[in-house]
């Protein structure tokens, strides 16, 4: 019978913590969204984030609310002897929440809920790689990243190129946090979670269509909209492709009107409308 008893109040408290857990955090981060946002943290957006000061009132009400929960459940590890400013989590998480702004079921949940830190460095960092080579050897090397998403816990980032970035035109933010969402699928290929196999079929036609017509008009010397980096990998194309979306939407719509229509339904955003014909899509 003590077994019994035992083995029934392992599994209430196992029910509770599956039920309850969820619950309480949704609860916990309602209450957050609501609290006001300090005027300071506005004016370091304006100053430092391109798409804030375009957005819809009630767009901007609602970055906000996912501001605050984002700076205070995450976590934000400064490396190299960085310290971490709250201007620094203020400006990273308000172009993290910028993806996720109109997605189904935020803030309760779907706001990078597997991510546990942001490791920031103050420059460009150094990432060892091994090479494996078609005759069998392996050559052991070094790359400089802006930024890289190691994993759906953490996400590094350089400062230095985040600062860079309103007057460079990339965001190194934008970019990453596009990877995590391309992982929360198991798989960074360029395709993001879906909600049906034939919005995937869709989005395969015009992804791969594009990333093909990226690769060539390079291959013969042909610039473009889309920074060349994306052209390394259907990943790297998706994460490029999402800076753009956000910073560049009207030239983006104009040159690549399909790749955007792909991306708008995604994101649930039209950013090329906000400056004129501001709206929240369904």
């Amino acid at each position: 019978m003590p077994a019994l008893l035992l083995a029934i109040a392992i599994v209430v408290g196992a029910l509770f913590w599956w039920l309850g857990v969820p619950a309480l955090q949704a609860r916990r981060r309602l209450a957050l969204s609501r609290e006001p946002l300090p005027a300071q943290w506005q004016e370091w957006m304006r100053q430092e984030v391109p798409a804030y000061p375009r957005l819809p009132a009630p767009l901007r009400g609602r970055l906000h609310g996912l501001i605050q929960i984002f700076v205070r459940q995450k976590s934000f590890v400064g490396c190299n002897g960085l310290d971490v400013t709250e201007r620094m989590k203020v400006v990273i998480a308000a172009n993290a929440c910028l993806l996720v702004l109109n997605r189904p079921g935020v803030p309760r949940d779907g706001l990078y809920d597997d991510l546990y830190s942001i490791l920031i460095y103050p420059t460009p960092f150094i990432v060892p790689e091994t090479h494996s080579h078609s005759d069998g050897l392996v050559s052991e090397g070094a790359r400089v990243l802006s930024g890289q998403a190691w994993d759906s816990r953490r996400i590094i980032l350089s400062w230095e190129d985040i600062e860079q970035a309103p007057s460079l035109g990339h965001n190194v933010v934008l970019h990453e946090f596009a990877h995590y969402l391309d992982m929360e699928d198991e798989t960074m290929d360029g395709a993001p979670g879906l909600a049906t196999a034939a919005d995937f079929h869709e989005w395969s036609r015009v992804f791969w269509d594009e990333y093909d017509r990226l690769r060539a008009n390079l291959q013969v010397g042909i610039p473009g909209l889309i920074d060349p980096y994306g052209a390394t990998a259907p990943a790297e194309f998706f994460a490029v492709v999402t800076e753009v979306f956000f910073g560049r939407p009207q030239e983006l719509e104009q040159q690549h009107p399909l790749l955007y229509r792909q991306l708008r339904k995604y994101y649930r955003l039209d950013p090329a409308r906000w400056e004129s014909e501001p709206a929240i899509l369904s």
